[in-house]
């Protein structure tokens, strides 16, 4: 009985020794993989250690106004979507088109001189490739893109 209370009291001590480690860098990658952020433990220690060191960053606050929360640049989603459909949501496609609107300095282009019509080009070459490799012809898009090619 006496060995048992040592070999648990034991087991308590490893245990709580274990607990006390100031981080777990295993467990904080996994559930900043998992979430896209750390933990909550692990942020409260940064903003402790960031309130104790000499220098401070200027941080935003994280509660801004709904146009710019609503404006994610560069985020996952909009960098899957353009993978799959090669091009931006209509969100971010709208948002750009109102930035490109708002700004102050506007590009000019000057026309050229002499316009030059170039033959139009087929807009996904590997999926007409793979249309004609499946059916043996070319898609109803491309077949139509040629004839109106034939007739300039």
């Amino acid at each position: 009985m006496k060995r048992l209370i040592v070999v648990s009291v034991a087991g308590a001590m490893f245990a709580a020794a274990g607990l006390a480690q100031p981080t777990n860098s295993w467990q904080e990658q996994w559930f900043k993989a998992k979430y896209g952020r750390y933990s909550p433990m692990e942020e409260a220690r940064q903003k402790a250690e960031q309130a104790n060191t000499a220098f401070h960053e200027e941080t935003t606050p994280r509660a801004e106004s709904r146009t710019k929360s609503a404006t994610p640049t560069n985020s996952w989603q909009e960098q899957w979507f353009k993978a799959k459909y090669g091009r931006y949501s209509p969100m971010e496609e709208a948002r750009q088109k109102a930035e490109q609107a708002n700004t102050a300095f506007h590009e000019e282009t000057t026309p050229r001189a002499e316009p030059r019509i170039e033959p139009a080009k087929p807009i996904n070459s590997w999926r007409e490739q793979w249309f004609k490799t499946k059916y043996g012809r070319y898609s109803p898009m491309e077949e139509a893109r040629q004839k109106a090619e034939r007739g300039r």
